[in-house]
């Protein structure tokens, strides 16, 4: 099955969550493939405002002064745990997707502050016609990653069109860019901390 897929169960509002990478035999870092558990957006919710991840982020964002782009993403391969939002995975693989959940992951990268980053989550947490379910600051605090519920008329669509409305939807209505690379259904999101992530009251 590859990335073109089809919600296959709806009512579904699991998804995988991965521990935090390795370095492979040629001693390069990179995301665990393997889950280590399947959970909901509150357990994203209290992992992400817990201390469970605050060292990880801290750190990064105290080597981003002076350490080059490859050692930052390093870090975050080997330190962070990550989510395939868009579903259940027996591996991550878009070929091993077992369940899809109704969320889609919108990611807005390369920030002028983390500043700016806090006013665009509260301006995309107020729209009006996209269900938030949770929203936060990426782990270098330029970012933002909105996690949006896609509606119930709209989940047997083609995954990457609907990835495409969503990304038409935010650049015509907010003049934002969305990250492209998250078209791929099973494309990896890292799990900061963020004391101030907002969670819809729906799944609390």
């Amino acid at each position: 099955m590859d990335s073109s897929i089809t919600n296959m169960v709806t009512d579904n509002l699991l998804f995988s969550v991965f521990p935090k990478g390795y370095r492979n035999k040629k001693g390069e870092a990179v995301l665990a493939s393997h889950p280590q558990a399947s959970r909901d957006i509150r357990w994203a919710y209290d992992y992400i405002t817990s201390d469970r991840a605050r060292w990880a982020t801290e750190t990064l964002r105290s080597m981003m002064p002076t350490s080059t782009k490859d050692e930052l993403s390093d870090f975050k391969k080997l330190e962070f745990e990550t989510a395939t939002f868009n579903g259940v995975f027996s591996y991550r693989s878009a070929r091993n997707v077992t369940a899809t959940s109704p969320f889609i992951v919108l990611d807005i990268d390369d920030l002028p502050s983390t500043d700016e980053a806090r006013r665009i989550q509260k301006l995309l947490c107020n729209d009006q016609l996209v269900e938030t379910a949770l929203c936060f600051v990426s782990p270098k605090g330029l970012g933002v990653k909105w996690i949006v519920r896609i509606p119930e008329w709209a989940q047997s669509a083609d995954f990457k069109f609907t990835f495409l409305r969503m990304r038409l939807y935010v650049g015509f209505q907010y003049g934002i860019s969305i990250d492209k690379s998250g078209s791929d259904v099973c494309r990896a999101c890292f799990l900061p901390f963020d004391k101030d992530c907002f969670i819809n009251p729906s799944y609390l």
